[in-house]
């Protein structure tokens, strides 16, 4: 029975994981366990797991004896992405340095992502979008040879994704985020690690520049 409910936690895992990161959730949306287990056809202790899961990986939190979808403060946000900024410098460090030595040709691999990106940027939900963006970005960081630094840039691309949950009916969509990554691409190709760096930190100020607009809306100075 233990190794059944632990199946039916991963289960559960695995389909609340796609759920947040396709924006199906905003953050601070309550979950309950009993929901949870609803939605997967579980008992409330494969739920339980799940959502512990989730909660060490920082996409839900306990608030009491709930839990909800992780909230981020501007101050957090600046956090993650201060710190996604540094894990993919040293992706495109890495990864610039490999091209160069001629050790393997897998850009090749980005550019069929980036072709995807092209044709889903009118035909596929933002979800499914966002599931190419952060392909876009592992497959960089898989160049460097660095397994873990892919595993870490990959927690920290998931945590933004939900943080991008709240942004997109203000950001400048799929083809602002394609755009993006074709600067960042066109400098990986000329092996020109500084112009990546710079384009990939333009990449993240939209998000930074909308929650820092939000943050002000919220906490409006006194007039006096």
């Amino acid at each position: 029975m233990e190794a059944e409910d632990t199946q039916r936690g991963s289960a559960v895992y695995a389909g609340l994981k796609g759920q947040i990161l396709r924006h199906e959730f905003l953050m601070g949306t309550p979950l309950r366990e009993e929901d949870v287990a609803g939605w997967f056809g579980t008992s409330r202790v494969p739920a339980r797991d799940a959502l512990r899961r989730l909660e060490q990986e920082g996409l839900v939190e306990r608030v009491g004896r709930k839990y909800t979808i992780r909230s981020y403060s501007y101050d957090e946000i600046v956090i993650i992405y201060r710190l996604r900024s540094a894990l993919e410098h040293l992706a495109v460090e890495h990864a610039v340095a490999r091209l160069g030595s001629g050790e393997n040709d897998e850009l090749e691999k980005v550019a069929t992502i980036l072709d995807q990106q092209h044709e889903a940027i009118e035909q596929t939900s933002r979800g499914e979008f966002s599931e190419l963006d952060v392909a876009f970005h592992l497959a960089i960081a898989d160049i460097s040879g660095l397994p873990l630094l892919s595993r870490e840039l990959e927690l920290s691309l998931n945590r933004a994704r939900l943080i991008r949950s709240n942004e997109i009916s203000r950001d400048s969509g799929p083809r602002g985020a394609y755009e993006d990554h074709c600067r960042i691409f066109a400098a990986l190709q000329r092996g020109d690690a500084a112009t990546a760096k710079a384009e990939l930190d333009y990449h993240y100020m939209t998000t930074l520049r909308l929650h820092a607009g939000a943050s002000a809306n919220s906490h409006p100075q006194d007039a006096s």
